[in-house]
């Protein structure tokens, strides 16, 4: 008992430490990709304990593992950083290893939460970071304005990107930040405990089996509700940064579908491991490949590549 309390209380001040060293290297104003990826990989890393915490020793670990955290950040960083450490890092985590870890036991098999249900889970997370992260900016007029003035010194540099970075103001770059802050820090949260699970998994210390992609299949209603939102999002043009964020959410989860798809398939093909390292060279290098796996995974909804069994998949069972 002890020794999982001081395990818990460690990994939380582990996260907190990595998430103040990419916060201090963000803070130093530098635009180079280096210094971008290393912040980007602290921020990962920043969650990988808490995941580690609770995948590996329960949620009641994961959250006295935030509690943790969240002590040290408002002891060193103030209170500000205390909350915005469990409103961003500990609540989704905890959230999610909750779900992650519900099973129930028939036949002698124990059934463990499914994974198109626990991609709707991430699904919700992301869009209530994107809101927390609208209603911030739209209570905070401080907050607004000073990054306006900044957004302001660095908008030449933003606009040599082109594209609609050519024409956007300052003021429309700061409202373009919760469209995107729900699904980056998603795709964080994504890999974070991807990464931890498969660290449990490798020490034989994960509470429960890694979910197959393979056998991923969201719901019929998700597809119909993500070709609404996007025609929405067309018609109204101006949606908002909110509507924007759930467009580009639920098409993350589609392209994720769309992989599952392609790894089902393949599953008896010749080369298959060379196949799939192409399949994921080539959308690392080019963007078309994702628009084109998402309508693969949205068709798969109503078709079913992967044969009725594979396709729709409600329990996991070990």
């Amino acid at each position: 008992m002890i020794k999982a309390v001081t395990s818990s209380i460690a990994l939380g001040v582990v996260s907190t430490l990595f998430l103040s060293l990419s916060v201090i290297g963000n803070a130093g104003g530098s635009t180079a990709p280096g210094s971008a990826f290393q912040a980007m990989a602290l921020m990962t890393l920043s969650l990988v304990p808490l995941f580690l915490s609770g995948l590996g020793l329960g949620v009641t670990s994961a959250a006295l593992s935030v509690a943790a955290g969240a002590v040290v950040a408002g002891l060193t960083a103030g209170p500000l950083f205390g909350l915005t450490y469990v409103a961003t890092c500990g609540l989704p985590v905890i959230f999610i290893v909750r779900q992650a870890l519900l099973w129930r036991e028939a036949d002698n098999k124990i059934f463990w939460y499914p994974v198109d249900r626990l991609t709707i889970c991430w699904i919700c997370v992301c869009i209530a970071l994107s809101m927390m992260a609208a209603l911030l900016l739209y209570m905070n007029t401080s907050l607004r304005e000073g990054l306006i003035s900044q957004f302001d010194v660095i908008l030449p540099e933003v606009r040599k990107m082109g594209g609609i970075y050519a024409t956007l103001s300052a003021e429309e770059l700061v409202w373009f930040i919760p469209q995107v802050f729900g699904p980056f820090w998603g795709i964080l949260i994504l890999t974070s405990g991807s990464l931890a699970q498969g660290l449990l998994v490798r020490f034989g210390k994960n509470l429960r089996p890694t979910p197959a992609l393979s056998g991923m299949a969201m719901p019929k209603w998700l597809a119909l509700v993500t070709i609404g939102i996007v025609a929405l999002s067309f018609i109204l043009k101006d949606a908002g940064p909110v509507v924007g964020s759930v467009v580009v959410v639920l098409e993350i989860a589609f392209f994720l579908q769309g992989m599952a798809v392609i790894h089902g398939v393949s599953r008896n093909w010749n080369y298959r491991p060379a196949i799939l390292a192409a399949v994921y060279l080539i959308v690392i290098v080019m963007l078309w490949p994702i628009l084109v796996i998402t309508l693969l995974g949205l068709a798969d909804s109503w078709i079913g590549f992967r044969g009725r069994q594979a396709a729709a998949p409600h329990q996991e069972d070990d």
